[in-house]
């Protein structure tokens, strides 16, 4: 999709759609669905709700970023015999074991080049 330009003024046009407060819930370079009103890229609106969505996905890269310290923690305490595994609820253990086979699993693929670009066709 290409960003629609007004001629008149040089400004891009961003299409948004709104909810039922009046507020933008969804925001196009180009008319889509319900996202049919042009407003100029410059707007008020379009600049809050681009820093809304920018601080909402700031702080979920935070937020994984601290549950990542977390469970190396963990598995320090658990390296240094602090605690043990069967100390954490079970719904904890459970927890930590998946994250530990997936984390394990996305190694030993981009280890062994399985990263999807490198498999070649039979």
């Amino acid at each position: 999709m290409q960003t629609v330009w007004d001629i008149d003024q040089g400004v891009a046009m961003l299409y948004v759609a709104r909810d039922k407060e009046g507020r933008i819930r969804e925001m196009h370079p180009a008319p889509h669905g319900d996202a049919q009103e042009a407003l100029p890229a410059d707007n008020a609106e379009v600049l809050e709700f681009i820093n809304e969505r920018w601080r909402q996905n700031e702080m979920l890269q935070l937020d994984l970023d601290f549950i990542r310290v977390i469970e190396d923690l963990i598995e320090l305490l658990i390296a240094k015999k602090v605690i043990l595994v069967t100390d954490l609820p079970p719904q904890i253990q459970e927890k930590l074991m998946r994250r530990k086979i997936a984390r394990q699993q996305i190694t030993l693929e981009e280890s062994v080049g399985m990263q999807g670009d490198d498999i070649i066709p039979i």
